[in-house]
């Protein structure tokens, strides 16, 4: 079979999907402190929807890269060449455009597709380890001056954390600024200063859990409170931060940027863009998995279509016919079918079918479609630590026997804007043996996280017919009150819903509820 046949096949199937996905969605409408809820304890060791903190991240200089590309005719040539075992990475600076591609863009069987999304910067750093006995809040300031509204702000971050921007309030004047309140553990810590504007300066870093105490007043020091100073040369550097004699400051030097560095770059990485404009006419997935043993990690990709308006084009991110896919800390959006489906990928395990991990997914949520994640055709997945919001299902599938999944530790955000905008899902099918409506066959669902409250029809999880084997949903936070959080529609049975936390206040329920339509 010539490989033209091959990718008509693929795109006869993929169109297969997308109308039988279509055609089943328009119809529907004081607990016990051992145990864990929701997805925030989140034992997986890497955040939730990951980006910074992520541990596993392939960077420019991984010994493994055997090709990168930073052009779309440089991933196409890449792709081509490409075998089993090579990695394909795509610079964080990218911008490639897969618009009108003849045949699409297929990733071959074991070939890794990776960016750096997530990777902390190492230039223009100033790092000042300190400790604290005590866990608790603790405010940062810092003794700063901005020559012009050019040169006020530095970025900020604590251990490797959040990433704040730090405006100095066009002082020229030396003044304290408070960069703001962190909370921290008892142990060592470490405060990171990064470039943002050249000119801004720094002369001292002053840490302290009195929440109403300002660096050098009248105020007195608190007994019990703690009061951590230091000077801002005595952090490690990184170029092109900078110490800067000045006999006039405390301590004799301040720290800067040179004036003509510019402006810094966000100090955490978002990856490489890949993205697929709507003037498309002909293929409706950015990428086509080719074969088993695909990984796409640390990458941006970017679909067309970002609204709830239905469209006849229905686009799918990322299709996978194939088994051992892993896509993991990515950010994905604007595919108004799915961001991932997964088709006749049953297997052994979850995992085999598909790994889908650590991601942000995000405004996929077309009326009728719009889906984070797909199983379809007999497939399954494993869906752990993703951070999904604006879309209509996070999850669904298309409820034919051997469909599953397992979603564990997801987050599911506050915006539910599409019609019908239950997260996680399983369609229903008529058995073939004529006994009514299956819904799949393994259904999963435990530690995750909830948090529409609205619409009415945002509830958190629909079985629209009888598993198989059944769909077991424990030890999850529900936010949504204006009903059961489980509806089961075509069937009573194979459904259970134990050990969850409903509401804002956390109210524990050792079963149900489960509402029956």
């Amino acid at each position: 079979m010539r490989s033209g046949e091959l990718i008509t096949i693929a795109q006869i199937l993929l169109c297969a999907v997308l109308a039988i996905l279509a055609t089943t969605d328009t119809h529907l409408l004081s607990h016990d402190q051992e145990q864990i809820f929701g997805a925030e304890p989140n034992p997986t060791g890497n955040p939730i929807g990951g980006g910074n903190g992520y541990s596993e991240i392939v960077t420019q200089t991984d010994s493994r890269i055997d090709y990168t590309v930073a052009t779309t005719d440089e991933l196409l040539a890449a792709l081509r060449s490409a075998e089993n075992g090579d990695l394909i990475y795509v610079n964080s600076t990218a911008d490639i455009d897969l618009t009108n591609i003849p045949g699409g863009v297929t990733i071959p069987g074991g070939v890794t597709l990776a960016s750096n999304r997530g990777e902390r910067r190492t230039t223009g750093l100033a790092i000042y380890p300190f400790e604290v006995e005590e866990q608790g809040d603790y405010a940062i300031w810092g003794l700063a001056s901005a020559p012009d509204e050019g040169s006020d702000s530095f970025w900020v971050s604590v251990d490797r954390g959040e990433v704040r921007w730090w405006d100095l309030e066009d002082d020229r004047d030396w003044h304290w600024s408070r960069v703001g309140v962190h909370y921290l553990p008892g142990g060592q810590h470490n405060l990171t200063i990064h470039w943002r504007e050249d000119g801004s300066r720094l002369d001292r870093i002053f840490v302290t859990n009195d929440m109403d105490y300002i660096p050098d007043t009248t105020m007195e020091e608190q007994s019990g409170r703690v009061y951590i100073q230091k000077e801002a040369e005595s952090g490690v550097l990184s170029s092109p931060m900078e110490t800067v004699p000045d006999p006039a400051v405390s301590g004799g030097a301040y720290i800067s940027v040179p004036d003509g560095s510019g402006r810094g770059r966000f100090p955490v990485s978002a990856g490489g863009r890949i993205y697929l404009k709507s003037t498309d006419p002909a293929y409706p997935a950015g990428f086509m998995i080719g074969g088993e043993n695909v990984r796409i990690t640390g990458l941006r990709l970017e679909g067309p279509d970002k609204t709830t308006e239905w469209l006849n084009r229905k686009r799918i991110g990322i299709f996978c016919p194939h088994q051992n896919l892993e896509v993991d800390n990515c950010e994905i959006w604007g595919w108004n079918g799915a961001a991932i489906t997964l088709t006749g990928t049953g297997g052994s395990d979850m995992k085999t079918g598909g790994y889908i991990h650590h991601n942000y997914i995000h405004h996929c949520q077309m009326d009728g479609l719009g889906y984070g994640v797909a199983v379809s055709t007999g497939a399954m997945g494993l869906i752990e630590a993703n951070y999904f919001d604006y879309v209509r299902h996070a999850i669904a599938g298309t409820g034919v026997a051997g469909d599953g999944y397992e979603a564990r530790y997801n987050i599911c955000g506050p915006h539910a804007l599409a019609t019908s905008p239950h997260s996680f899902d399983m369609h229903g099918k008529p058995d073939t043996n004529g006994s009514g409506t299956i819904a799949g066959d393994t259904i999963i669902i435990h530690h995750n996280t909830f948090q529409a409250t609205e619409p009415s029809g945002a509830y958190p999880v629909a079985i629209r017919g009888v598993p198989r084997d059944g769909a077991y949903i424990y030890n999850n936070w529900f936010h949504y009150t204006q009903a059961a959080p489980v509806w089961q529609t075509d069937g009573r049975e194979n459904v259970s819903v134990t050990d969850n936390l409903f509401g804002p206040e956390r109210n524990f329920r050792v079963v149900g509820p489960i509402r029956y339509v």
